[in-house]
C-alpha cells in the first residue's frame, strides 16, 4: 500500500500520519530517503514490512496531484510499476 501526503498539508498533516504509522510498530525496510524528479526534490519516502510505503510530496498541500502533478505522478507510477522511485 502506498500512502502519500503533501508535506505542507494543513488538513491531514504529515506529522500526524507519521505518528499513526509509528503505532503500527512495523519494521522499517527502507529508511527515510529523498526522491527526485527532474533533478529537484520530489519528496521523501520510507518503506515498511508488508509492502507499505509512506511518502511525502514536497511543497504540496492537501491537493498534491493538482499542484505538484509531476512529483505525484512520478511517485504513484513508479510505485505501482515496482520501479525505483
Amino acid at each position: 500500500m502506498l500512502h502519500y501526503s503533501g508535506d505542507t498539508d494543513g488538513a491531514v498533516p504529515t506529522l500526524g500520519t507519521q505518528n499513526w504509522i509509528a503505532t503500527l510498530k512495523w519494521p522499517v525496510t527502507e529508511a527515510w530517503r529523498v526522491y527526485t524528479v527532474e533533478g529537484q526534490v520530489g519528496g521523501y519516502l520510507e518503506s515498511y514490512t508488508g509492502n507499505f510505503t509512506f511518502a511525502t510530496v514536497h511543497g504540496a498541500g492537501h491537493m498534491a496531484p493538482q499542484f505538484k502533478r509531476a512529483e505525484t505522478y512520478h511517485l504513484i507510477f513508479n510505485w505501482v510499476n515496482q520501479t525505483p522511485i
